[in-house]
């Protein structure tokens, strides 16, 4: 998201509260512009559509900003602990209504395509680096500390009397397709499996074997991050 008038760009990483800091530039509509994705087509190697989550450096290879633009506006992002944030991705595609979550990370993650599912895997780290390996934005909070982090933000920026909604949360999402998704997302929220793979806490959904492979899937966020499984 590229705000012209606050001169910011918002790097909207997936399940890290992204919704909720967008929804406090509504009032800027006139000068904020959100870019929406063209359809993928993976078959034609002349096309190359922005992806449906912009990192930092898509915002200047699209062409949304301009290289003074892009050096001199306020960028910033929030980033999240890997393990909390892969555990949120499944319980917000309902996954825990149809398979568990060792069989997600195993067997169900997304292949490498410019789809939302696949966006929403891919590690932090990509978000905010350029291909050299270096840092593009100017701050990265966190959602363990949202509430102070953002307030730095908008300190920054000059919105100091705004408050963040909570919205887009995992666990009250309800994505509805058509009559029948509406029959299993209703028999999801009260099913005895939904109660079996849904926990209060992220790492209860963890053994040795899952812990493992999501800390060697997210290394570069977890070494750049500084985050551990606790």
């Amino acid at each position: 998201m590229v705000s012209h008038e606050l001169k910011c760009i918002f790097v909207h990483i997936p399940k890290v509260a992204g919704t909720s800091i967008k929804s406090l530039f509504e009032g800027h509509s006139a000068s904020e512009s959100e870019h929406d994705p063209m359809p993928f087509k993976p078959n034609d190697s002349k096309f190359d559509p922005p992806p449906p989550h912009l990192r930092a450096t898509d915002h200047l290879k699209f062409g949304h900003v301009t290289a003074s633009q892009f050096d001199t506006y306020f960028k910033f992002a929030f980033v999240r602990n890997p393990w909390d944030r892969i555990v949120s991705e499944y319980v917000y595609r309902r996954y825990p209504s149809r398979f568990d979550f060792k069989t997600f990370l195993f067997e169900r993650l997304p292949r490498p395509a410019w789809s939302d599912e696949y966006c929403h895997i891919i590690p932090q780290y990509d978000f905010v680096h350029d291909e050299a390996g270096h840092l593009v934005v100017d701050f990265v909070g966190r959602f363990e500390s949202i509430a102070a982090d953002f307030s730095a933000v908008k300190e920054r920026l000059g919105l100091t009397r705004l408050s963040m909604p909570h919205r887009n949360r995992s666990s009250d999402s309800m994505t509805i397709y058509g009559p029948a998704d509406f029959v299993r997302q209703v028999g999801y929220m009260i099913s005895r499996r939904r109660r079996r793979n849904t926990y209060s806490n992220y790492r209860d959904y963890y053994d040795s074997e899952s812990r493992a492979f999501v800390a060697e899937l997210y290394e570069k966020d977890i070494r750049a991050f500084k985050y551990s499984f606790e």
